[in-house]
Protein backbone atom coordinates (compact mmCIF):
# COMPACT_ATOMS: atom_id res chain seq x y z
CA UNK A 1 0.00 0.00 0.00
CA UNK A 2 1.22 3.45 -0.80
CA UNK A 3 1.34 6.09 1.94
CA UNK A 4 -1.64 7.83 0.35
CA UNK A 5 -3.69 4.63 0.41
CA UNK A 6 -2.69 3.99 4.02
CA UNK A 7 -3.76 7.49 4.97
CA UNK A 8 -7.09 7.04 3.17
CA UNK A 9 -7.62 3.72 4.92
CA UNK A 10 -6.88 5.21 8.35
CA UNK A 11 -9.20 8.13 7.65
CA UNK A 12 -11.98 5.75 6.60
CA UNK A 13 -11.51 3.69 9.76
CA UNK A 14 -11.55 6.82 11.90
CA UNK A 15 -14.72 8.14 10.27
CA UNK A 16 -16.43 4.77 10.63
CA UNK A 17 -15.49 4.71 14.31
CA UNK A 18 -16.92 8.20 14.80
CA UNK A 19 -20.14 7.24 13.02
CA UNK A 20 -20.50 4.11 15.14
CA UNK A 21 -20.10 6.14 18.32
CA UNK A 22 -22.67 8.79 17.35
CA UNK A 23 -26.01 8.52 19.14
CA UNK A 24 -29.00 7.74 16.96
CA UNK A 25 -31.79 10.28 17.04
CA UNK A 26 -35.38 9.16 17.25
CA UNK A 27 -38.06 11.09 15.34
CA UNK A 28 -40.86 12.63 17.31
CA UNK A 29 -43.98 10.54 17.80
CA UNK A 30 -46.01 13.00 15.71
CA UNK A 31 -43.73 12.95 12.66
CA UNK A 32 -45.93 10.65 10.57
CA UNK A 33 -49.04 12.69 11.36
CA UNK A 34 -47.34 15.93 10.34
CA UNK A 35 -46.10 14.46 7.08
CA UNK A 36 -49.51 13.05 6.17
CA UNK A 37 -51.20 16.35 7.05
CA UNK A 38 -48.73 18.22 4.86
CA UNK A 39 -49.37 15.88 1.95
CA UNK A 40 -53.12 16.35 2.28
CA UNK A 41 -52.67 20.13 2.28
CA UNK A 42 -50.57 19.90 -0.89
CA UNK A 43 -53.36 17.90 -2.55
CA UNK A 44 -55.88 20.59 -1.67
CA UNK A 45 -53.61 23.36 -2.93
CA UNK A 46 -53.05 21.59 -6.25
CA UNK A 47 -56.82 21.36 -6.79
CA UNK A 48 -57.14 25.15 -6.64
CA UNK A 49 -57.31 26.50 -10.22
CA UNK A 50 -54.38 28.62 -11.28
CA UNK A 51 -55.03 32.27 -11.92
CA UNK A 52 -54.54 33.64 -15.46
CA UNK A 53 -51.65 35.81 -14.24
CA UNK A 54 -49.87 32.76 -12.85
CA UNK A 55 -50.39 30.82 -16.08
CA UNK A 56 -49.06 33.78 -18.04
CA UNK A 57 -45.96 33.84 -15.83
CA UNK A 58 -45.40 30.12 -16.51
CA UNK A 59 -45.62 30.72 -20.28
CA UNK A 60 -43.24 33.68 -20.08
CA UNK A 61 -40.71 31.73 -18.01
CA UNK A 62 -40.97 28.76 -20.35
CA UNK A 63 -40.46 30.98 -23.39
CA UNK A 64 -37.39 32.58 -21.83
CA UNK A 65 -35.96 29.13 -21.03
CA UNK A 66 -36.53 27.95 -24.60
CA UNK A 67 -34.95 31.11 -26.04
CA UNK A 68 -31.93 30.77 -23.74
CA UNK A 69 -31.50 27.12 -24.74
CA UNK A 70 -31.60 28.02 -28.43
CA UNK A 71 -29.04 30.80 -27.91
CA UNK A 72 -26.73 28.43 -26.03
CA UNK A 73 -27.02 25.78 -28.74
CA UNK A 74 -26.40 28.30 -31.52
CA UNK A 75 -23.38 29.79 -29.78
CA UNK A 76 -21.75 26.39 -29.31
CA UNK A 77 -21.60 26.61 -25.54
CA UNK A 78 -23.56 23.37 -25.18
CA UNK A 79 -20.81 21.53 -27.09
CA UNK A 80 -18.17 23.01 -24.82
CA UNK A 81 -20.14 22.03 -21.72
CA UNK A 82 -20.50 18.48 -23.05
CA UNK A 83 -16.72 18.30 -23.57
CA UNK A 84 -15.77 19.59 -20.12
CA UNK A 85 -15.46 16.00 -18.91
CA UNK A 86 -12.86 15.27 -21.59
CA UNK A 87 -10.86 18.34 -20.59
CA UNK A 88 -10.97 17.37 -16.93
CA UNK A 89 -9.79 13.85 -17.76
CA UNK A 90 -6.89 15.24 -19.81
CA UNK A 91 -5.92 17.60 -16.99
CA UNK A 92 -6.12 14.78 -14.44
CA UNK A 93 -3.92 12.55 -16.60
CA UNK A 94 -1.42 15.38 -17.04
CA UNK A 95 -1.25 16.04 -13.29
CA UNK A 96 -0.84 12.34 -12.55
CA UNK A 97 1.95 12.15 -15.12
CA UNK A 98 3.72 15.11 -13.47
CA UNK A 99 3.39 13.62 -9.98
CA UNK A 100 5.09 10.35 -10.96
Amino acid sequence: MTPRQQEDHRLTQYLNKLLDEMPLSEPSSHLTDRIMRGMQEEDRVSLVPKTPMRQQAYWINGSIAIAATIVLIQSGIIGKIMNIDTGIMQLTTFIQHLSQ
